[in-house]
């Protein structure tokens, strides 16, 4: 299944650390992920999905900004941020990176990161717990996650391949077990709670920093265009990629 769209389009948006507003959209990002979606056109649908919406932010608390990265189908319009009291400078044009993308193949090897909230569902409650069949609950051990960044690469959706997968390392266990798990860096970022339609949610919050290896460079630029991962509108899923 390729679903990839003909146009991506890439912003770097740099975010006044200092603004009472932005601290409280980083706080909160769903309430950022509600401000970016005003630079695109009205949808009649769900407006993110429509528009392929992925986001970013990186905070530099040194520098007392925060650079927000945000991807999309559809060409986006900042004007309305700037002036004001929410970026630090004028936003330079979003890039189209569809003909960089285009040139992706198979057996590339690529410098990423991605900010995700690995979870997996529940399909055996244990005591029974009816309740809990179904839900989506976070994975906290790093092999966890290690382990569904590497799923998400050979199937990103049911029946859609994610076209990548890692350079593997052995690791050995206190019993002299050997495995392996990808050359990959993980980093917790903790939990991050958010509001939305009146709910407090909390997701986990886990940065994959590494070089991955693209196995199906069409179902790759798929996933670059769809991201990765559950809780997209909280600013997670958004897979950038570099030459290494």
């Amino acid at each position: 299944m390729n679903d990839r769209p003909r146009t991506l389009y890439l912003s770097r948006l740099v975010l006044d650390g200092g603004s009472r507003r932005v601290r409280r959209e980083l706080a909160h990002p769903y309430e950022m992920h509600r401000t970016l979606m005003r630079g695109f056109p009205p949808a009649a649908a769900e407006a993110r999905r429509e528009f392929g919406v992925l986001f970013r932010a990186e905070p530099d608390e040194n520098r007392g900004l925060a650079t927000v990265y945000v991807q999309s189908i559809v060409k986006p319009d900042w004007a309305f941020l700037y002036p004001g009291d929410y970026l630090l400078h004028e936003p330079e044009p979003p890039k189209d990176l569809a003909r960089a993308y285009d040139r992706l193949r198979a057996e590339q090897l690529l410098r990423f990161r991605l900010r995700a909230n690995p979870t997996r569902r529940i399909a055996r409650p244990t005591n029974d717990d009816e309740s809990m069949k179904g839900k989506r609950v976070a994975l906290l051990r790093e092999d966890e996650r290690g382990a569904w960044l590497a799923r998400k690469g050979r199937e990103r959706l049911k029946g859609c391949p994610g076209g990548f997968d890692f350079l593997m390392q052995d690791v050995f266990e206190r019993d002299g077990q050997r495995r392996q798990i990808p050359c990959v860096g993980i980093r917790d970022e903790g939990p991050q709670r958010g509001r939305r339609n009146g709910d407090t949610l909390t997701h986990s919050a886990v940065r994959f920093d590494g070089i991955l290896r693209i196995t199906d460079a069409d179902a790759f630029r798929a996933t670059l265009a769809r991201g990765i991962g559950p809780a997209k509108a909280f600013g997670f899923g958004l897979l950038s990629v570099a030459p290494t």
